[in-house]
């Protein structure tokens, strides 16, 4: 597809990217001159038949910082039709939309990458909504669960995986008005199905996630002079919730994208490393667990006292399994929706150093629930040690122990795998569910990363 025919591609030369929303606008103008990424210059959601040139114009797409992989794969659903008579099918239709899956994980860094997912995600490096210095803010709710915008999500994202051309790093290549060099697989209305995250010893802490989406193309150009009134432009990949209808051949700019760089078309230097101050990755040794209420708990591993146990693994899985809801005339599903209740699981595999005196049988009856607290510091550059300032905070509530696994053998010291589980409660539940607190600073394009039903809002755009 591209004008320069590659031999084979690499990691070099390919990034994953998200927008806000679907079927929502992935550009903004404006007018003014002035060009501020704190939200100073009045930015309007990209709509109408074209874009002017005088007119200032920027990406809503940004890049997830740190993956280190990214599959996709693409399933389609047919019946046969036969009939008496005849042995072979006659026809095999396809009933219902393509089954499309992507997969990445990456590692964790400062919350900014889950933000963009997302999840509700507050972050310590930027003022309040109504500072004078971010005016508008982040949009992200101080309290609030991690997945209230997802549950309350009726759009999903688009993913994008840039290729650029071969021998050449993605990050800081120059895209142009009229490139036909790089490709772009575009998957439309994605939604997470799935979220873990993990920490070990010896192992920088990721996080896994699996998305289901309803449609994926691949463009042989990263933007297109159409944005200008002239040549072909990449059209969003998503499907319309309303009629089922694709959006190919659209000359609207409201439903063409290009990749994130500077604010001007015409010579953009992509980015897929974040900010300056995103950490490369974090340590496990500046890694710390709590557990509240752990005195009361109910196995029969020690994990307080002299003898505590020694923490090897921390896991925590939020399985999302969704279910795509139907109507007559419509061949894509118009929703896709969480299966409810919500369980999150927790796991963590300790090295045991000492029993707690218990009786399982007596404990059968408690209802003795725990809070955990993950957090992840950074590298304190003047003494190699760990910083004082959290990057990323995770913390679980309300969660029931599940059961204890113990493993002896000869040359290896006791081990137990222990299981807890938790129900995610409503947007307004602080007790139960996962919450998540970030470090990230102020993106490029925020507050346009709305959650939840407020990417239905047209004027979650503007800024």
């Amino acid at each position: 597809m591209a004008t320069q025919q590659r031999n084979r591609i690499i990691y070099q030369s390919e990034a994953l990217f998200v927008s806000p929303s679907s079927t929502g606008v992935h550009l903004q103008i404006s007018d003014d001159n002035q060009l501020d990424v704190h939200g100073n210059t009045t930015w309007t959601g990209a709509t109408g038949a074209a874009i002017v040139a005088s007119q200032n114009i920027r990406s809503l797409t940004m890049p997830l910082e740190r993956v280190q992989s990214a599959n996709f794969n693409v399933g389609i659903n047919r019946t046969d039709i036969n009939e008496l008579g005849v042995l072979a099918r006659i026809d095999s239709i396809a009933m219902e939309s393509p089954t499309i899956g992507l997969s990445f994980n990456y590692f964790l860094t400062d919350g900014g990458n889950e933000r963009k997912l997302g999840f509700n995600v507050p972050t310590s490096a930027i003022a309040s909504r109504d500072s004078a210095a971010y005016n508008t803010g982040d949009l992200a709710i101080s309290g609030k669960s991690a997945l209230s915008g997802l549950l309350d999500d009726n759009q999903g994202n688009n993913y994008f995986i840039v290729v650029s051309k071969e021998g050449l790093d993605v990050h800081n290549d120059t895209v142009t008005s009229a490139t036909a060099d790089f490709d772009v697989i575009s998957i439309g209305n994605g939604f997470i199905s799935d979220y873990s995250v993990e920490a070990s010893v010896g192992a920088i802490p990721s996080a896994s996630v699996t998305v289901e989406a309803f449609n994926i193309k691949a463009d042989d150009r990263i933007s297109g002079g159409a944005i200008y009134s002239s040549g072909p432009a990449p059209v969003i990949p998503a499907v319309d919730a309303e009629d089922g209808t694709f959006y190919n051949g659209t000359t609207s700019v409201s439903k063409q994208f290009f990749m994130q760089g500077t604010e001007s078309i015409t010579a953009s230097a992509l980015n897929t490393t974040g900010s300056n101050g995103t950490p490369s990755a974090l340590r496990p040794g500046d890694i710390t667990l709590s557990i509240g209420n752990a005195a009361n708990y109910q196995g029969l591993t020690d994990l307080v006292d002299d003898g505590e146990a020694h923490i090897q693994s921390f896991n925590i899985s939020v399985p999302m399994s969704r279910t795509v809801l139907q109507r007559l005339g419509n061949t894509f599903g118009y929703a896709r929706v969480v299966d409810l209740p919500l369980n999150i699981d927790i796991s963590m595999s300790v090295i045991v150093s000492e029993l707690k005196t218990n009786n399982m049988y007596d404990a059968l009856c408690q209802t003795e629930k725990h809070d955990f607290t993950l957090t992840l510091y950074g590298c304190d550059a003047s003494t190699g040690g760990t910083s004082s300032t959290f990057k990323m905070k995770y913390i679980v509530k309300g969660a029931r122990l599940e059961g204890e696994d113990f493993s002896q053998s000869i040359g290896d010291s006791e081990t137990a795998d222990i299981t807890f589980s938790c129900q995610v409660g409503g947007a307004n539940d602080t007790e139960h569910g996962l919450f998540i607190d970030g470090s990230y600073n102020l993106f490029r394009c925020l507050p346009f990363y709305p959650l939840g039903s407020n990417k239905d809002d047209s004027s979650s755009y503007d800024g």
